[in-house]
């Protein structure tokens, strides 16, 4: 798979979790106002039969109950703002509520948890679960104090030898844990979603940047065939310009072909740099490189020869896999290696191209008969660090240096595509 098709398949998390999620949930997250009166709804219809069925008590406690619970229902719109604050708020009522009816039968402590919950969701569980203890146990030492549960009036069975105190301490007990227990579990709701949303936020985090250093990659893959493409194609064309001011003295139907080739060779050269810009400007999927057909090899080795390289060419073997991507990695090792012999080599007569098909492996030499005195390379190195990085694709490598009797060799292994894959595989599995 290439470097843009990865980037392509780098989905955004969120878009992926949205799927996941169905449409409910999904259309919820996409409104939060929607969801914040729907909380506003849930807690009064979860309150209000209470507080009417205290309507008819002594006093003006049903209005004082009614209007406690209006204000802990408009306090909660305002919870996703300021989460800590509301809480403060609802805490408060609350509090008002049990001094004036001695629970927190009228809200059911309902508010609370709603509260808790988003506090949970904004702050870290060491902060929202201490807080939802605290919070249960000072309601219910407020509540014991104000005369809750009021022992004046039950009649507690003492028939089987517990004490009236014993049997108020536990009823007293049980209560608190239900209501700590509640505040907690609504606090550790909260903490649960936090840490889903801080994991998928990571998990979103990890996928740019994934999909950025696709990008990146991809933009050092067509520099690597950009600059491939521009050094053959100008050292042919100056190669054809000094051929044709040679033999334009002596020939002039000879030069108009060189000139001709020229031409052709620029044209060329500008199509691919179009193309490739093209990807690079608009990230389109498209081919990058001229793809290796099945004449590629041979309108290579011939714009060499109408250079001026004296080219042979030999093909040992079966033929080489339909495989794209390692035709096109020997075709620009070849490219490189020629273009190279014909840029510094002095006094070239006889240069060998020989390919070499075996059994699991793809041998490639190229060897020109230059003087051991070459001219001084001018270039930056990234013609062979190139050649190296295509032949890696393919556990492959790349050796290029001088020979003793004279003359420069490029020697380059590949494995084939499959043995290359196989190989993949069993490092992957040992690892």
């Amino acid at each position: 798979m290439s470097n843009l098709s990865l980037q392509e398949s780098v989905a955004s998390f969120d878009e992926l979790a949205a799927k996941r999620m169905g449409r409910v949930r999904r259309y919820l997250r996409t409104h939060p106002r929607l969801v914040s009166v729907g909380v506003v709804i849930f807690y009064l219809l979860g309150t209000l039969p209470g507080v009417l069925l205290m309507a008819d008590m002594p006093g003006n406690h049903g209005l004082v109950l009614l209007l406690i619970t209006l204000a802990t229902a408009g306090t909660l719109l305002f919870r996703r703002r300021a989460p800590m604050t509301v809480l403060c708020i609802v805490f408060a009522l609350e509090c008002i509520s049990i001094l004036d009816v001695g629970s927190v039968y009228g809200t059911e402590g309902l508010g609370m948890m709603l509260a808790l919950y988003m506090v949970a969701t904004s702050y870290s569980a060491r902060r929202s679960i201490p807080l939802a203890i605290l919070a249960g146990s000072f309601q219910m030492v407020l509540m014991v104090l104000v005369g809750f549960p009021d022992m004046s009036g039950m009649e507690l069975d003492t028939s089987d030898g517990i004490s009236e105190s014993t049997l108020a301490v536990i009823i007293i007990g049980v209560f608190a844990a239900f209501l700590i227990g509640f505040y907690v579990t609504a606090a550790a709701i909260g903490v649960y979603i936090r840490n889903a949303r801080i994991h998928e936020a990571e998990l979103n985090h990890w996928a740019s940047q994934v999909s950025r250093l696709a990008q990146v990659q991809e933009r050092n893959r067509i520099a690597r065939e950009m600059h491939d493409v521009v050094a053959h194609s100008l050292s042919v064309m100056i190669a054809l310009a000094e051929g044709a001011r040679v033999v334009g003295r002596r020939d002039q139907d000879r030069a108009e072909e060189v000139l001709a080739e020229l031409s052709g060779t620029g044209r060329a050269a500008l199509a691919d740099m179009r193309r490739m810009l093209g990807v690079l400007r608009e990230g389109e999927g498209g081919e990058l490189a001229p793809q290796p057909t099945g004449g590629s090899m041979e309108n290579l080795l011939e714009g060499f020869r109408a250079a001026g390289l004296p080219l042979t060419y030999t093909y040992v073997g079966e033929p080489l896999p339909e495989d794209k991507a390692f035709a096109l990695t020997i075709f620009r090792i070849v490219q490189e290696s020629l273009t190279n012999s014909l840029r510094y080599a002095r006094n070239v007569t006889d240069v060998q191209v020989r390919l070499e098909r075996g059994r699991h492996q793809v041998r490639l030499e190229i060897l020109d008969n230059g003087d051991a005195t070459r001219v001084p390379s001018v270039g930056s190195g990234r013609g062979l660090r190139g050649m190296r990085e295509r032949a890696e694709l393919f556990d492959g490598t790349v050796d290029a240096g001088p020979v003793a009797s004279g003359g420069w060799i490029v020697k380059a292994m590949l494995q084939l595509p499959e043995c290359s894959a196989k190989n993949g595989n069993q490092k992957a599995s040992k690892g």
